[in-house]
């Protein structure tokens, strides 16, 4: 095979892997256990799918979500001033220790279907999608 011919294939190859490489969706792979600083819970308005946008951060449990808002934060303002009671879509557990558990139904005692996230995780939620009430720190 020709020199000329080979180098010419090499040059068309290398520049389809890098546009490739270069269009690649970021999707959720800057999503990591470090979205949410120590010791604090993050509840995100959107799932990692869509950057997360605003976020609640507390450190304490908390029984009714209920007039508490969404901030802009670091992963953007999407959400910004919305109540965070039924509008969260990903949490993310700073904590070493304790497991965020997040409960459908508020109260003293919190109810209904649950999601825990363990210490460290990040999770976007499924059954509890924009249907969250308050939440409780367990040991998992």
């Amino acid at each position: 095979m020709n020199v000329k011919r080979i180098a010419a294939a090499a040059a068309i190859l290398a520049t389809g892997l890098g546009t490739a490489v270069a269009t690649a969706p970021a999707a959720s792979a800057s999503v990591t256990t470090s979205t949410c600083p120590l010791n604090l819970a993050c509840l995100f308005y959107n799932s990692s799918d869509y950057g997360l946008g605003a976020q609640f951060q507390h450190w304490d449990t908390i029984h009714d979500y209920a007039g508490k808002y969404f901030s802009a934060g670091p992963y953007g303002s999407s959400g910004s001033g919305v109540e965070v009671k039924n509008n969260a879509a990903a949490v993310g557990n700073g904590s070493r220790s304790w497991a965020i558990t997040i409960w459908e139904r508020s109260g003293s005692t919190p109810w209904g279907n649950h999601e825990s996230i363990t210490p460290t995780a990040f999770a976007d939620l499924t059954v509890l999608k924009n249907d969250n009430a308050a939440s409780t720190w367990t040991a998992p």
